[in-house]
């Protein structure tokens, strides 16, 4: 009789453990889902501008966080509501959602972006820039004599439409991809500068917020 309900007693114990099993991997996979919802948010911020329009994609951005937030809240009660003797496996999953916050918080994503942008396009629109600064492109957007609309096989390279604005002529030309081109003035992108000198932000009538100069003739600028 005793060597039964102590056999009962084990398969009990293996079910509980099978179960709590389930709910922390169950757990976990919340965890994770949130996580990544805001790593990706961050690293395609600007192509989800692009394909959603800049006036779209801030309500998908503030969804996805609104996700990441309810997420967290379920680990974390998950967490607390755990026994002394499993709390370190059970805040597995918060410890994960709280260290992929303070790294969307302190890594400089949208600069690690642009800077991916420019070196995987560059020799692109460096070709770019010859035609224009050879003439073989010109103004052609009928109500804006600064705009070009590129040739389809080089839209990639300037986001939101695929234009580039033109800024003075000969050595002061100053010429503006969009890597993001948001409302109001809210925009990112690579300006090349023939001289070399700084971009004027007073020529392209947004207040830089960031000028980084990222090779000869080339700078990165955000501007709000």
């Amino acid at each position: 009789m005793e060597d039964e309900l102590n056999l009962i007693e084990d398969e009990i114990k293996r079910i509980k453990n099978n179960q709590s099993k389930i709910i922390f991997y169950f757990m976990l996979s919340i965890a994770i889902i949130g996580s990544m919802i805001i790593l990706l948010l961050n690293i395609y911020r600007f192509t989800l501008a692009d394909i959603l329009t800049s006036f779209f994609s801030p309500f998908i951005e503030i969804q996805g966080y609104i996700i990441f937030l309810i997420c967290s809240l379920i680990v974390f009660v998950y967490f607390v509501v755990s026994k002394s003797f499993n709390m370190a496996r059970r805040g597995i999953p918060f410890l994960l959602n709280l260290i992929i916050f303070f790294l969307v918080l302190i890594v400089p994503s949208t600069s690690i972006v642009l800077d991916l942008d420019y070196r995987f396009n560059k020799e692109e629109r460096e070709a770019v820039v010859r035609m224009v600064l050879d003439g073989t492109l010109k103004p052609n957007v009928s109500d804006n004599e600064k705009l070009i609309r590129l040739p389809e096989e080089y839209k990639k390279l300037s986001k939101g439409g695929g234009e580039i604005v033109v800024q003075g002529y000969g050595q002061s030309d100053q010429i503006l991809f969009f890597a993001y081109r948001g409302i109001l003035g809210n925009m990112a992108g690579f300006i090349y500068t023939a001289n070399d000198s700084a971009p004027d932000e007073m020529l392209f009538g947004g207040d830089f917020m960031e000028v980084k100069k990222l090779n000869k003739n080339w700078y990165s600028v955000r501007a709000t």
